[in-house]
């Protein structure tokens, strides 16, 4: 490997697995360094995009433990998925994901006081300094990363909204930040004390219903570190709905379930434009569904994994046919193997599924960013 040139020798690492990559850091001082800098994470992250390398895994939270699979094992002959324990390194009673960018899952404990910023690739870990906090207090969440000031940000907003709450995994500093966006106090559901919003674009996203009965998307820009709202479909449901945001593959859906059984499922083809809202027929998903969330398309590009109310489904794009999908996680008890069957989407349960990509990025991160990439 001494004669090759450094370039050449960057060009061969960066299309290896992260798994390999972590495994080579033991093979010198040099080599060490060179994985774990920023330039090479980078770099290698955007390599296996463009390549079409990204390994997705699906994440189990809501335990003791994170348990996760990798999707490009799971198929639609399955009828069910086992997931593996990550060893998460903090001892918790219940943990939840608040959101997962680059690799890197944002975390909150039972308590409601701790956080924590993890790679379960590398298996790196950071605790966010304590902060102040209540345990029978309703907070939203969010987790995403901002290239244009290359920072992770987490956020944490107490009900009804008046103080958010920023961390920058770059500056590795807390701020708070008065607001002038209230949420609704029916937003904040007694007995359910964690809302995670959804990230896309550099904010983060919730919908709620207002008080005069309409959609309202509700998006705190991590840039700028204030509110802003995007146009719902202009004939989305209203009047007595839920509603649920979502993304996948980079574009944000909302799904609306209004009490009466009607369903709507709507996709922004292009964000922030609301003539771009594309509302597709509930006839796409089985009409006895609520709380439609699709979480990716399986490696055949057909079969969709849908989480709902139910449970968890597969649904055939073409036939339109589902099928329930059994979620099992595996684990060990003084050397001795069990199983569990997890139960999501009902009222009692707090299980939750996730996704995430296999990445070096390193909870630790250091920024490149500096004043004088925005004169």
């Amino acid at each position: 490997m001494s004669t090759l040139p450094p370039e050449l020798m960057d060009e061969i690492l960066w299309t290896l697995s992260v798994k390999s990559l972590c495994r080579f850091k033991c093979v010198s001082k040099e080599w060490l360094n060179l994985i774990s800098s920023t330039r090479f994470v980078k770099m290698h992250l955007s390599r296996t995009r463009t390549l079409g390398r990204t390994r997705v895994r699906l994440l189990a939270d809501g335990m003791w433990d994170l348990f996760s699979v990798d999707l490009k094992t799971v198929s639609n002959n399955d009828d069910k998925i086992t997931m593996l324990g990550l060893n998460f390194p903090e001892e918790c009673a219940s943990i939840t994901c608040i959101g997962s960018c680059n690799g890197l899952l944002g975390l909150t404990t039972g308590l409601n006081t701790d956080l924590f910023v993890y790679n379960p690739s590398t298996q790196e870990c950071k605790q966010i300094l304590r902060f102040g906090g209540s345990t029978d207090i309703t907070y939203l969440y969010g987790f995403g990363y901002v290239e244009s000031i290359d920072d992770y940000k987490l956020v944490r907003i107490a009900g009804p909204g008046e103080i958010v709450e920023v961390y920058s995994l770059g500056k590795k500093s807390w701020s708070s930040i008065k607001s002038g966006f209230l949420f609704p106090k029916k937003y904040y559901k007694v007995g359910f004390l964690i809302k995670v919003g959804v990230y896309l674009n550099g904010a983060i996203h919730w919908a709620f219903e207002n008080r005069k009965g309409s959609c309202v998307i509700a998006a705190f820009d991590l840039v700028e570190e204030k509110f802003k709202t995007l146009p719902p479909p202009e004939n989305v449901l209203k009047r007595k709905c839920k509603y649920t945001l979502g993304v996948m593959r980079g574009f944000l859906y909302l799904a609306a379930d209004k009490s009466d059984g009607l369903k709507q499922f709507c996709v922004m083809m292009e964000y922030g434009v609301q003539g771009s809202w594309k509302i597709f027929s509930t006839g796409m998903m089985p009409n006895s569904l609520s709380d439609l969330r699709p979480l990716s398309l399986l490696t055949n590009s057909i079969t969709v994994l849908l989480m709902v109310k139910e449970g968890l489904i597969f649904v055939d794009g073409k036939d339109k046919k589902s099928k329930n999908v059994e979620v099992g996680v595996k684990y060990q008890v003084d050397g001795i193997e069990q199983y569990n069957v997890v139960k999501f989407g009902t009222e009692d349960s707090r299980h939750d599924l996730h996704l995430y990509t296999e990445s070096l990025v390193s909870p630790e991160y250091k920024s490149d960013f500096t004043t004088q990439d925005i004169e």
